[in-house]
């Protein structure tokens, strides 16, 4: 599967490509490993992060998913699957050696984003990435449906529609990250890494994502 690779609905799960990233950076730590991942989705980010040999502990916003997901994985003993608000503060406690949200801050508004961002930042050891996706004033539904607040947009149909929706300019994407060292800010198609389970291909279409990787300063 290359970068840009995307999944059908029968062919999930597959991590999203910055997953993949992730649990390759973890090859470079010397001792256990503990990452925390924001949303949880339909679970396609759990196995590759499990798979590197890390402890994954997930907040969940929607309780019903975070139940559905905890009955999914059974007893897997290095993953817990909490509820909590994204924005923190977090349910659990400890550091934290990595961080990922591949869906979970393209929701809700930009102060939201902000506070999510500075609640992981506060939990990572120095020198730990946080890899996110974050929706991008390129997207085709940026201004379009309900303005929720300055820069959010809940689209009006659609599998989405009234789910408010984050957008960011590149300032606005470094803005968040002003407490880390940012490696990477790059616009990708949507319709290359969105999970079939949220959307499908005529959804995803003109739908852009910043993905970002950085490193706690």
């Amino acid at each position: 599967m290359t970068e840009t690779d995307t999944p059908a609905a029968s062919e999930e799960p597959v991590a999203h490509p910055l997953a993949r990233h992730l649990a390759e950076s973890l090859a470079t730590k010397h001792r256990p490993t503990r990452i925390l991942l924001l949303g949880i989705g339909s679970g396609r980010n759990v196995p590759v992060l499990l798979g590197a040999g890390a402890d994954v502990e997930v907040i969940e916003e929607h309780r019903q998913r975070a139940q559905a997901m905890r009955a999914h994985f059974g007893a897997q003993t290095r993953l817990r699957i909490s509820d909590g608000a994204y924005a923190g503060p977090f349910p659990i406690a400890g550091s934290f050696d990595g961080a990922l949200s591949t869906h979970a801050l393209l929701h809700g508004t930009p102060a939201g984003v902000a506070s999510a961002v500075a609640s992981v930042r506060e939990r990572l050891f120095s020198g730990a990435h946080f890899f996110t996706t974050l929706g991008s004033k390129s997207d085709h539904r940026f201004g379009a449906g309900t303005r929720v607040a300055a820069d959010a947009f809940a689209p009006s149909d659609g599998a989405e529609a009234g789910v408010a929706h984050a957008y960011f300019d590149e300032a606005g994407v470094r803005a968040l990250f002003a407490g880390f060292s940012i490696a990477t800010i790059e616009e990708h198609d949507a319709s290359q890494s969105a999970g079939r389970w949220a959307h499908d291909a005529d959804d995803a279409a003109g739908t852009i994502h910043w993905f970002v990787r950085a490193t706690r300063s």
